[in-house]
């Protein structure tokens, strides 16, 4: 059995130049939900994740996440599905 997993960002509502605004988790979580209904995947854990300076998958897959003390951050409340991989082909 291979394992994936797909992360879930709540989405930009409206992006400013000194803060944005983003969709509420309870949101995130239905996107979840409508994705494993669709998809049929057989779901082995669900978490939730926060990390720094973050607001898409790509910038959640940097392997070297830095934050300071001295500059302020923002940190985002991802929800990650981990499911069976289908088999390969």
């Amino acid at each position: 059995m291979a394992i994936a997993f797909k992360d879930f960002f709540p989405t930009t509502l409206r992006k400013g130049v000194l803060s944005s605004d983003y969709e509420g988790f309870g949101a995130v979580v239905n996107r979840a939900n409508k994705w494993i209904a669709d998809s049929g995947v057989q779901v082995l854990n669900v978490e939730t994740l926060v990390l720094p300076n973050v607001s898409t998958e790509a910038e959640a897959q940097a392997t070297n996440i830095r934050t300071s003390g001295e500059v302020s951050s923002y940190w985002r409340q991802i929800l990650r599905v981990w499911y069976e991989a289908p088999p390969a082909a």
